[in-house]
């Protein structure tokens, strides 16, 4: 049987140096590679070998060769009249798979994008990876929020609603391991959504959701609700998030915070779990 392994957050040389050290069956060359490739998803413009050098630490020589050996394998493609690299479409294809084998997604789709219209904003599914939620689907209203997150986008946990949900489902005992965790790597983000996620944590199981009163920073109200749907060994999460300028933090809490619920509570319902 498959034993779970411990997932590695590496920004750096110096990272991935203590990591090795650690765990003798981790490849360092491999993981190299997808450092430069993670540079695009903090900053998803075109990048200079010496750009990524000098933020992961490692020789230009090193990154050099990593970057065309990428670059063979569609993972980047480069512009050779800026002598930069972007993404490539080998990435976007890769990721696919992930997504069109969540669970019930296209039988969702519908419900969340009516959810989207009638609160006028976006509806999405996503699932956690280390500090973040990832993003796998996102059903939007026309005139929804300017800054709705697309296919593969990534967010702090701490800092989003669903996040939160995730959060929440924890004891008390991991969930302060979590945010120690997140305090030491992102001190930034841990401060500014310190509020919101003492609120959100004190009143989950009350309310049936958590909530986002925008200080994510983006103007952006929003509620998460955990499903019991599994993929793999991590639950769906799902957020609904409204405009600021439209909503009001009452409606969270009286008609889209509830709404989501009764989603959700469907949607689990669906795969047997209710």
């Amino acid at each position: 049987m498959p034993t779970s392994r411990a997932m590695y957050q590496i920004t750096d040389q110096k990272g991935l140096r203590q990591v090795r050290e650690s765990d003798p069956d981790f490849s360092g060359t491999l993981a190299k590679g997808l450092m430069i490739l993670q540079c695009f998803v903090q900053d998803p413009r075109a990048h200079a070998n010496s750009e990524f050098a000098e933020r992961l630490g490692i020789p230009r020589s090193t990154v050099s060769r990593l970057c065309r050996t990428l670059q063979s394998l569609g993972y980047l493609d480069h512009d050779d009249r800026l002598d930069r690299y972007f993404i490539g479409p080998a990435a976007v294809a890769l990721g696919y798979p992930y997504v069109i084998q969540t669970p019930l997604l296209a039988q969702l789709r519908p419900a969340m994008q009516q959810m989207a219209d009638r609160f006028e904003g976006a509806v999405s599914v996503g699932v956690t990876m280390d500090l973040d939620v990832v993003y796998v689907e996102t059903n939007a209203h026309l005139h929804g929020t300017l800054k709705r997150p697309g296919v593969g986008a990534v967010r702090g946990i701490v800092e989003t609603a669903m996040g939160r949900a995730w959060l929440a489902q924890h004891t008390v005992s991991e969930r302060n391991a979590f945010l120690a965790h997140a305090r030491r790597a992102r001190p930034d983000e841990y401060t500014r959504s310190t509020e919101g996620l003492k609120d959100s944590l004190s009143n989950y199981t009350k309310r049936g959701f958590a909530i986002n009163m925008g200080d994510a920073g983006l103007g952006v109200l929003a509620v998460g609700v955990a499903s019991n749907i599994r993929y793999g060994s991590r639950r769906l999460l799902f957020n609904c998030a409204v405009p600021g300028y439209r909503a009001k933090p009452a409606d969270l809490l009286k008609t889209i915070g509830p709404a989501m619920v009764e989603f959700v509570r469907l949607a689990d319902r669906q795969v047997g779990m209710r």
